[in-house]
């Protein structure tokens, strides 16, 4: 007994993601009209573009150089040391650390913004809190040896500076 198949045409124009080869796709990139699957593909309010257009866009809004990376390290080093001896003098006062630490967080990327003329790369961000961590920590060691609230002060500083380097598109 053989069974009935329909007659399928054979398209010979398929498409495959420029960065996946082995997925079929169909969908393309508004900018580029580069070939791209749906985890290549990123939603935009005029349609769906690629990963690389979206990042080449993306580099318009950073424009810092390795001299402000530099400075924002250590406004980061010095604003983390600073902010880890005001967070030890609250000592175990949680509510008010909870409160104090962010803002101090967000002093410090201001300042580096401000030191750099408003300039930031694309890792500033990570520079300035690596550089408040690293600050923090070297000074509450010396300090008082790291108590847990400077930990929890340190680690909300830390994300509020980074916090404040995001850039919205």
């Amino acid at each position: 007994m053989s069974e009935n198949v329909p007659d399928i045409p054979f398209d010979s124009d398929i498409h495959y993601c420029a960065v996946h080869p082995e997925r079929d796709t169909e969908l393309r990139c508004n900018r580029c009209e580069r070939y791209m699957c749906v985890d290549c593909a990123k939603r935009t309010p005029v349609g769906y573009t690629c990963r690389q257009c979206v990042r080449s866009h993306e580099n318009k809004f950073f424009e810092g150089s390795s001299l402000d990376y530099a400075i924002v390290a250590v406004v980061g080093l010095i604003g983390g040391a600073i902010a880890a001896f005001v967070t030890t003098l609250l000592g175990g006062i949680l509510l008010l650390g909870i409160v104090i630490a962010p803002a101090l967080g967000g002093m410090i990327a201001q300042i580096a913004l401000q030191a750099t003329g408003r300039r930031r790369g694309r890792y500033s961000g990570a520079v300035c809190a690596a550089g408040v961590l690293t600050g923090g920590l070297a000074a509450g060691l010396l300090l008082t040896g790291l108590g847990i609230f400077t930990v929890i002060y340190l680690a909300l500083a830390t994300s509020a500076a980074f916090a404040r380097f995001k850039v919205s598109i």
